[in-house]
């Protein structure tokens, strides 16, 4: 279905989008109709699934799931198999042209949250080995390499931050990458073009980045020539600032409408992401629309002491020029605003610790944080967060008591 198709078809049979919508003529301009946010579908329940579909809600058909963001406020997401089987339908065909995958194709990947509340390290399905992110500490890190060789996987679904984890593993024991692997997906977390090369070589095979979420499957997927094409058969997507239109190479917030989900539609959907359109010609072949993410979301805002706010996606920026100055790595970083002037930095590194923080600190000088304070933390590994799955590099907590 097209754009316009599933914004009449919410309307209609869904009680969250006949509100929304309800002062707008349903020919108007696309432009007119309000962005939708997670907020309000985390809590407008029921009201935004689709009447058509009451009656099959807990049935064998009605695949439910849940999306948690960056404060772990779950919301609970529907589909149909077939919706689902037809969003993936343009993902499989490309991970089968670019890196030889297909669904028969062993799969390893770490897991959040168990099914059905069973709790244990190791999850077996047709074809996929699961592990639990609880059990991914360093004492452990021998065990789980030990069982993905048994297991034999093809590919592995990771997360940038866990990759980091198991890469660095391989790195620094010198254990041999896995015979059977031949690619990596990474999905769920920013990651730096160093952190995936770096990923490549320790795994010798290789790495490409899927951009989505759990409410709409793919909405943008990296060829081998490193462009992340969007997914057109399964969405709409559109940069915005202000609700309008951005120009091609300008950032803009991520507005996408899923075109296959009828249970519960999604029509102007914020993803909280901050991206762009690139003007490029890929030569990949694939016609989609490119898109570069940027470092930070939305909501990933650094607090200045005059009132306003500034995107935190400068700090990679100031770690990529210490990158250029060290000769260890940075495998890792976050960043804490705990108050508007104090900042922790966390570091997974090989590195000398004051020449780290020297050259940040002169990197630093060249932004608007040059008079905050930064306090200096360093650990073997940053570590997933338990209530999300995910480690995310900007944290402000300045003014949250």
């Amino acid at each position: 279905m097209q754009k316009r198709e599933i914004l009449i078809y919410a309307y209609e049979y869904t009680n969250f989008y006949h509100e929304k919508y309800n002062n707008i003529d349903l020919d108007a301009p696309w432009e007119e109709f309000p962005v939708t946010t997670k907020q309000e579908i985390a809590h407008g329940g029921l009201s935004v699934v689709s009447s058509q579909y009451f009656s099959k809600l807990g049935g064998s058909d009605i695949i439910s799931d849940y999306t948690s963001g960056s404060t772990g406020e779950y919301m609970e997401t529907y589909t149909t198999k077939a919706e689902q089987k037809k969003s993936m339908l343009s993902l499989w065909l490309y991970r089968k042209k670019y890196y030889g995958i297909d669904t028969s194709s062993k799969l390893c990947y770490f897991f959040t949250f168990h099914r059905g509340g069973e709790r244990s390290e190791f999850e077996y399905r047709k074809n996929g080995l699961g592990i639990s992110k609880e059990f991914l500490t360093e004492d452990n890190l021998e065990e789980i390499f030990e069982e993905i060789y048994r297991f034999e996987p093809q590919w592995m679904l990771l997360q940038p931050s866990v990759a980091m984890i198991l890469a660095r593993y391989l790195f620094e024991t010198g254990t041999e990458p896995i015979p059977s692997l031949k690619y990596i997906e990474l999905s769920g977390e920013m990651f730096t073009e160093q952190q995936g090369n770096f990923i490549g070589r320790a795994f010798q095979v290789l790495v490409a980045s899927q951009y989505g979420c759990n409410e709409m499957g793919t909405i943008a997927y990296q060829c081998p020539c490193g462009s992340l094409h969007v997914m057109e058969h399964n969405v709409h997507v559109e940069i915005l600032n202000n609700g309008h239109p951005v120009e091609e190479e300008e950032d803009g917030n991520i507005i996408v409408t899923a075109k296959n989900n009828l249970v519960m539609p999604l029509v102007k959907y914020n993803t909280g992401d901050i991206g762009r359109f690139r003007k490029v010609q890929c030569k990949c072949g694939n016609r989609g629309a490119v898109i570069q993410l940027k470092g930070a979301r939305k909501d990933d805002l650094v607090m200045m002491d005059d009132g306003t706010a500034i995107s935190a996606s400068f700090f990679h920026r100031v770690f990529q020029e210490v990158q250029w100055g060290i000769e260890g790595r940075i495998f890792q970083y976050r960043v804490e605003q705990e108050e508007i002037d104090v900042f922790v930095v966390s570091v997974a590194t090989d590195e000398e610790q004051g020449k780290i923080e020297s050259l940040f600190c002169q990197s630093i000088k060249t932004t608007r944080l040059s008079h905050a304070t930064f306090q200096f933390r360093y650990y073997r590994y940053l570590l997933p967060e338990k209530q999300t799955g995910k480690l995310k590099f900007f944290i402000c907590n300045a003014g949250k008591d």
